[in-house]
């Protein structure tokens, strides 16, 4: 016979078990992506979508390690850049601190301080660019990238940021609920 301790119990348990599934769910699209995929904006955009999903459900340990993945994955597969992907591994920390920052902005704006989405979201897409374009510029300055990267880390980066929040915001609120 169940009690009530035993019910709060196993439903807890499902929370747990779901949101673990959920976190290597996640995290193995994260990694594969760019890997299965070869084309930067569409990749872009799944993982920016799944960075500010995963932000505005899970906590910002989870978060630390699910902004991590993304681009061990690109460097895996090789292919994302072309014969670019070489200079991607100077980029690794830059494209980290980027992946967070676009998930912890657009969290605590969205959900600390009830922001509008779209606008919380767009912080950190603008805070995401900053970071990503100015670490290729500040790289390119000394001529440990090509300049190719300018663009690769500057406007196709805030392009795959909207992009995917528009996507996460879609799998998270659906078509019915207002802005």
């Amino acid at each position: 016979m169940l009690n009530n301790k035993n019910i709060f119990q196993n439903k807890y348990n499902n929370e747990y078990i779901l949101n673990l599934l959920d976190i290597f769910v996640s995290g193995a699209l994260l990694f594969i992506t760019p890997i299965i995929l070869q084309h930067q904006l569409i990749v872009g955009v799944i993982v920016n979508a799944l960075l500010i999903r995963c932000a505005l459900k899970h906590s910002n340990k989870k978060l630390l390690i699910i902004a991590l993945v993304p681009n061990l994955g690109a460097l895996a597969g090789g292919i994302l850049l072309g014969a670019n992907t070489q200079f991607l591994a100077l980029m690794i920390p830059f494209i980290w601190a980027g992946n967070f920052a676009i998930a912890i902005v657009s969290k605590k704006l969205f959900l600390q301080k009830k922001i509008n989405y779209f606008l919380a979201v767009g912080s950190g897409a603008i805070l995401k660019t900053i970071i990503l374009f100015g670490s290729a510029f500040a790289l390119l300055q000394f001529a440990l990238v090509p300049v190719a990267f300018l663009t690769v880390f500057g406007i196709n980066q805030l392009l795959t940021a909207i992009g995917g929040a528009i996507i996460a915001y879609i799998s998270i609120f659906g078509f019915k609920t207002k802005l």
